[in-house]
């Protein structure tokens, strides 16, 4: 009999087979799946994504507003934006302003009031008139925190009318 120069080797009863590797890498994916799967179903209902409607189509646009707000600037057209605090509630008031503090002929003025963190609290008012230049318009019940107001409106400036647009960021206490 021959001796043998390597000490025997036993045979370990755990063997690393095909299937197993297959669990393994299946076990490994479908874990990735699930974990996924949680993270965009959280982002998802978190934050619906577009946060402005029709982003596509003001961003083709883009340019028009550039150009009109260039034109309001060179003209010295201006808006001053802020609260009134009244016994029936707060008022969003606007003065629409030429270069020498005049008041400026303005078609229906709008304002938009959105948070600054979510759309799901934006609102949408019609401001009403009430002479040299200012505008007004009951707010409901607006919770703390930033808020982001843009007026906009036309202007007759003489040769047609021109878009007006401005915008304040106010804090709600």
């Amino acid at each position: 009999m021959m001796a043998s120069l390597s000490p025997s080797m036993k045979r370990s009863s755990k063997v690393l087979k095909g299937h197993h590797v297959l669990f393994w890498l299946m076990g490994f994916f479908g874990l990735m799946f699930v974990v996924n799967g949680v993270f965009l179903w959280a982002a998802l209902t978190s934050f619906p994504g577009e946060d402005v409607h029709h982003s596509y189509l003001q961003g083709i646009h883009f340019n028009d507003r550039l150009s009109a707000q260039e034109y309001q600037e060179k003209m010295g057209w201006r808006g001053e934006i802020g609260l009134l605090a009244n016994d029936d509630g707060d008022v969003l008031v606007c003065r629409i302003l030429g270069a020498d503090g005049s008041a400026l002929p303005a078609g229906p003025v709008t304002a938009e009031i959105r948070r600054a963190a979510t759309q799901n609290s934006d609102i949408i008012l019609i401001l009403e008139p009430v002479g040299a230049g200012e505008y007004r318009a009951a707010l409901p019940v607006l919770s703390e925190g930033a808020w982001h107001v843009a007026v906009t409106t036309d202007i007759n400036d003489g040769e047609g009318s021109a878009p007006f647009r401005a915008m304040k960021s106010i804090m709600v206490q």
